[in-house]
Formats: structure tokens, sequence, C-alpha cells
């Protein structure tokens, strides 16, 4: 029996401090964000329903600033299988256009999902971020990195 993993992944284009969104987002979910981490860089944070909720900041298309809302579970007991027994197989289950729609109504901000346009511009600068702290910008970010850290 497979357990079911829900997350989401959106976007939105801003010149407010990351704070400001998650305090945003915070009200429109009910929930308080706190200093925290995604992929192992700063961020804001939250858990709610058993998920992670980050905000991250990232550089978009021809460099813009966007705020990135992502999810994954967080909860612990969804690493064994629902009968305690065998390995764990997940149906993972995207929220992301539903997520979009919410979080533009409830704010009023033009929340969008990205594209992989916006995917392959993120990962452009991560690269170039890499580069700059003296890493291995190349190698990018991998479906291993995503099952680890967190969805992009």
């Amino acid at each position: 029996m497979k357990r079911q993993k829900i997350y989401f992944s959106v976007r939105l284009d801003t010149d407010e401090e990351l704070q400001q969104v998650a305090a945003r987002v915070g009200q429109a979910l009910n929930c308080t964000f706190v200093r925290g981490e995604f992929q192992r860089w700063y961020a804001e944070v939250a858990y709610v329903f058993g998920l992670k909720i980050s905000v991250a900041g990232v550089s978009g298309i021809d460099r813009k600033k966007v705020a990135k809302l992502v999810a994954s579970v967080a909860e612990k007991g969804f690493r064994q299988a629902p009968d305690g027994n065998g390995p764990v197989e997940y149906e993972r289950v995207d929220i992301s256009a539903y997520m979009t729609d919410l979080l533009t109504i409830r704010t009023g901000l033009p929340w969008y999902q990205p594209t992989p346009e916006d995917h392959a511009a993120e990962g452009k600068a991560a690269g170039r971020f890499d580069d700059w702290l003296g890493g291995v910008g190349s190698q990018g970010w991998t479906s291993a990195d995503e099952e680890k850290f967190g969805d992009w």
C-alpha cells in the first residue's frame, strides 16, 4: 500500500522582503513562519498538516526577484510503511494549482506555478552562487537532492 505525499511549489515575483511575504502567507494559511533553512540556505519556515512550508528568495528569469514557496512532507511517520513492514512506497500528489489559486485569492498577490523556464533560471542562478562560493555550480540540483532536501 502506498502512502500519499502532498507537496506544492509556487512563486511570486516581488521586491518585498521574505519576512513580509512569509507574514502574508502565514495569515492566508493560518500559520506562523520563523527563520529556518531550505536546501541548506536561509528561509522562512512553518509547519502545518505535517508539511514543512518554506519561503525562500531566488533569482528568476532575467534575474528578477522571486519568492519561492514550497512544501514537502515533514512528518517522520511517513518514512514507515502503513502496515509497519517493508519499504515505503509513495504516491506524490501535487497541490500547486490549488495553492496558486488559494494564495492569490487570500493575499491578493499574483502567485503562479513555475514553468520549466523558471526552474532553469533558478538552477542557473544557484550555479552562479555556487561558483561564487567556490563550489561546483555546474552539477545542478538532482532528483536525489530534491528527495533529500525538498522540492524546488
